[in-house]
């Protein structure tokens, strides 16, 4: 395999992250803006993850290195325990949560783990420098 075909990995991981970021943000940030969380509190987790995907966002555009992909995969995983946890926690109580069947929630899910595969995936096509496995 060539050096070229080992670059193009994290370079085009990085394009795409940058775009699933970019969405999630805004996805997140409509999210907290009322028009799909259910209550205070999951309007508040929503921007304090928008925020995130906000930050990632900026430090993937800025350097594609493992702390910029840590903070995206981070973000990634906010997001998704965001849509996971309280519908878990509805249901052990005994009481159903309809925000399964929001349309903009689940888009949220599913760029989130989109997000969360794509920054694990780059970061280990970056590797570490002063690392000694291939």
């Amino acid at each position: 395999m060539s050096s070229t075909g080992t670059d193009r990995g994290p370079v085009v991981g990085r394009r795409i992250l940058i775009v699933l970021l970019a969405l999630t943000a805004l996805v997140h940030a409509r999210l907290a803006a009322g028009t799909g969380a259910e209550g205070p509190i999951l309007a508040a987790l929503d921007g304090i993850v928008a925020i995130v995907a906000g930050v990632a966002l900026a430090m993937v555009v800025r350097r594609a290195d493992a702390p910029a992909l840590l903070t995206a995969a981070v973000a990634g995983g906010l997001g998704v325990a965001l849509f996971l946890v309280p519908g878990l926690v509805a249901i052990a109580g005994g009481s159903s949560w309809t925000a399964w069947l929001d349309p903009w929630m689940f888009g949220a899910l599913l760029l989130d783990a989109m997000v969360v595969r794509i920054a694990v995936f780059t970061m280990r096509k970056v590797g570490d420098p002063g690392s000694k496995t291939p």
